[in-house]
C-alpha cells in the first residue's frame, strides 16, 4: 500500500453490465481529494476536545504505527473541519507533520450542519471564530464529505521528521 491515496470514484454505478459502459451518459463526477503532509503547528483547532477521546485515539495509533486518517482542513488557515482530538492526539505523541485534506467551504463536497439541531451551519461564523482565536463548545459541527475522504497508511516514524 502507498504512503498516499486519492479517493477515486467509479465511473458507473455498480451493477453497469460493461457493454452499456461505452453508451451511457454519464455523471461527472468530482475531482479526487488531494492530500498533502503539512507541518502540526498549520492545523487550527475549531472545537474543544474530550480527553479520554484523545487518550484511546493515541492508542489506537500508537498500536496501529500509522496515520490511516488525514485531517479535513480549510486549505487557506488550516481550520480544522472534522478531526481536533486527532491533532492533539498528534501533538501529545511528539509528531511533527500530519496528512491533510486541504478543503474550503465552498466545495459542493462539503456540508456543514449544526450538531444538535442538523440545521445548516454558518460557515462565517467558523471563520470568524476560529480565526478571532477563539473555538466552539464540544461537538458544534457535524461535517459530511461527499464522497467519503480517502485514508493514507503513513508510518509514525515519517511523521516525526
Amino acid at each position: 500500500m502507498g504512503l498516499l491515496h486519492r479517493m477515486e470514484q467509479a465511473p458507473s454505478p455498480p451493477g453497469t453490465p460493461v457493454h452499456e459502459l461505452s453508451t451511457a451518459v454519464l455523471p461527472v463526477m468530482p475531482r479526487s481529494y488531494q492530500v498533502a503532509l503539512r507541518p502540526l503547528a498549520y492545523f487550527r483547532q475549531s472545537e474543544e476536545i474530550d480527553s479520554a477521546h484523545v487518550h484511546n485515539l493515541m492508542q489506537v495509533i500508537a498500536r496501529e504505527q500509522a496515520w490511516t486518517t488525514p485531517i479535513p482542513v480549510v486549505g487557506d488557515h488550516g481550520i480544522v473541519m472534522d478531526g481536533n482530538h486527532r491533532v492533539r492526539a498528534a501533538l501529545l505523541m511528539g509528531l511533527r507533520y500530519l496528512p491533510c485534506v486541504p478543503l474550503h467551504y465552498s466545495d459542493p463536497r462539503v456540508a456543514v450542519l449544526h450538531w444538535e439541531s442538523g440545521e445548516p451551519f454558518c460557515v462565517d461564523t467558523i471563520h470568524r471564530t476560529i480565526m478571532g482565536n477563539q473555538i466552539f463548545p464540544y461537538k458544534t459541527t457535524k461535517h459530511f464529505f461527499n464522497p467519503i475522504l480517502p485514508t493514507t497508511d503513513i508510518p509514525l516514524s515519517l511523521l516525526r521528521g
